[in-house]
């Protein structure tokens, strides 16, 4: 150790060949769930920002279909 030479900036030293499908195995599939997270968190803030509208719609309607019938028959 003491007469090696160290060599600065040849590299890394490759002792094997890296399993490159492997990694492209793992990357694809974080792809994949990523956009299911994507296209999840999408829906669920899509519906959230829709529900005080859906509410207020179907408030309206339940309120109608019950006072409907009496107007109609002039009670």
């Amino acid at each position: 150790m003491a007469g090696e030479e160290i060599v600065y900036g040849q590299g890394t030293p490759a002792v094997i060949e890296p399993a490159m499908p492997l990694f492209d195995q793992v990357v694809d599939d974080i792809k994949y769930k990523a956009q299911l997270l994507a296209r999840e968190t999408k829906l669920s803030s899509g519906v959230i920002a829709a529900t005080p509208q859906g509410f207020a719609i179907g408030f309206f309607l339940a309120v109608a279909m019950m006072l409907g019938p009496f107007l109609l028959m002039g009670v």
